[in-house]
């Protein structure tokens, strides 16, 4: 099981670009396998969307949260690094144009030399996509089809597509990826819909281990899996599990990585909240804490 790290950047004037670099470096050197970044356009001082992962539906971030747009990010830790790997965690695909989304990701699978997996999921907030002018209620048709057409555009010298939400015919998007067939897309969210899409679309699938019984959730999975003839087993799923920590506790960390390991997670994303100051310091605890170093 390999073990990553999640990054928040752009949340206070210190965490720039400089700070960036300087973080993905030492993630890189402490051996974690991926830098995770998360994603949201804008942020609203109050929700009548339920967050989905705390128990009263409240977002756990203050009012005046900010992030750095995470396609930016992966290709500046990407250039000051070698062999570190890079997901969106998650991209709310829908919420950009497909054609020019693909472009980008592409660019950046040859910018980071096919080192970048493209994390998407629809949202929770509809304030969000209200904001950007995309319909909220059909958000699940429109990632279903937004997915199609990246790959289609990544693989068809002259590519078309007739969708509800995306429509182009003999569309030249040059130069293809790097990687063949493009970055991995990999599915987000713990909604069966989402688990349903990860099986029927999705190179893999990224969770959130924020229930209080993740066998049993993970077990839906499986079983979705199962009705659509894959596994969570498979050479060609990969599963993903990130996993938030209100604080770095090497005894709680090495019993989450045992039974993320007995769950055949192929990837734990360890999501701790890592301080500005002496940050390298923390992240050399997180790898201790699991067994990198």
């Amino acid at each position: 099981m390999e073990i990553s790290v999640a990054g928040f950047f752009g949340n206070s004037p210190r965490r720039d670009l400089f700070f960036l670099r300087d973080f993905a470096q030492s993630v890189e050197g402490l051996g974690f396998r991926s830098l995770a970044l998360p994603e949201h356009v804008v942020f609203f001082t109050s929700y009548e969307s339920d967050y989905p992962y705390t128990e009263d539906g409240e977002p756990n971030w203050g009012p005046d949260t900010g992030i750095f747009d995470p396609l930016f990010c992966a290709q500046a830790a990407a250039h000051a690094t070698t062999t570190l790997r890079f997901i969106t965690g998650v991209l709310i695909l829908t919420q950009r144009p497909a054609l020019l989304t693909a472009k980008e990701v592409l660019t950046l699978d040859h910018f980071t030399n096919g080192r970048f997996e493209l994390g998407v999921g629809s949202g929770w907030s509809w304030e969000e996509y209200a904001a950007l002018g995309v319909d909220f209620a059909r958000r699940g048709k429109r990632l279903d089809e937004y997915i199609e057409a990246l790959r289609v555009t990544w693989t068809e010298e002259r590519a078309t597509y007739q969708g509800e939400f995306v429509r182009f015919e003999n569309a030249v998007m040059n130069p293809k990826p790097v990687t063949p067939g493009g970055p991995p897309i990999i599915i987000g969210g713990d909604s069966a819909a989402a688990m349903r899409r990860a099986a029927r679309l999705g190179d893999g699938w990224y969770g959130w281990w924020a229930q209080p019984d993740i066998h049993a959730h993970l077990a839906t999975l499986g079983q979705i899996l199962n009705d659509h003839d894959r596994d969570l087993a498979d050479d060609d799923f990969d599963f993903k599990l990130g996993l938030p920590l209100s604080r770095i506790d090497p005894a709680e960390i090495e019993s989450k990585i045992e039974i993320a390991a007995s769950l055949q997670v192929d990837e734990l994303v360890l999501a701790p909240a890592i301080p500005t100051k002496d940050f390298d310091e923390h992240l050399a605890l997180l790898a201790r804490a699991a067994g990198l170093n």
